[in-house]
């Protein structure tokens, strides 16, 4: 299950707001050119592609340092930072746009990195989180074997994502994509 953001979004596609399609629902976010943009998890080369857009793209790397670095390989025109959502290493009010791909669910303690997002966002910045959806019983038997395997890892409702976010003050709509996936988009107030 990829993630639907990475592999449909097209930042120049010409669809009107009235269709139904995901790609149509994130086409409408707008990236102005300055931006500072945060990108977090399964990202491909989605900041080789904004930065093609004009905006200052940093990227949250949660890999070992012996591991080989794949988000400065297909992004080698980005910032590439150490560090885990739960302890950002950046300066508070600092980024335009957060945008979180198949990674939300993996954090260790899903509220602290929720007040961390909340802290690094400025004032009317936006969250873009996309990640499995705990409705489909793939995810509920993935969720099962992580419990078993003592791995903190877990899978939340979309429901409980739109409710974390609008406790800290965030205003968003919620797709959910064929039950397998959905994408949260906030904007904090």
């Amino acid at each position: 299950m990829k993630s639907v953001l990475y592999h449909d979004y097209e930042p120049n596609a010409d669809l009107t707001d009235t269709s139904d399609d995901v790609t149509c629902f994130l086409d409408s976010i707008k990236y102005d050119i300055g931006n500072n943009i945060l990108l977090v998890g399964n990202i491909g080369n989605l900041g080789k592609r904004l930065r093609m857009l004009g905006v200052y793209v940093t990227i949250l790397e949660n890999n070992c340092y012996e591991d080989v670095c794949y988000s400065l390989i297909h992004n080698c025109n980005c910032n590439v930072v150490k560090g885990s959502l739960e302890f950002l290493p950046f300066e508070d009010k600092y980024f335009d746009k957060v945008i979180i791909l198949d990674h939300f669910n993996n954090t260790n303690d899903y509220k602290r990195a929720s007040k961390e997002i909340n802290r690094v966002l400025k004032c009317n910045g936006e969250l873009v989180l996309e990640d499995l959806n705990l409705k489909n019983i793939k995810v509920k038997l993935k969720n099962l074997k992580h419990r078993l395997c003592g791995e903190n890892i877990n899978y939340r409702y979309p429901q409980e994502i739109v409710s974390l976010f609008s406790k800290l003050n965030f205003e968003g709509n919620l797709k959910e994509v064929e039950n397998e996936r959905y994408i949260y988009i906030g904007k904090r107030k």
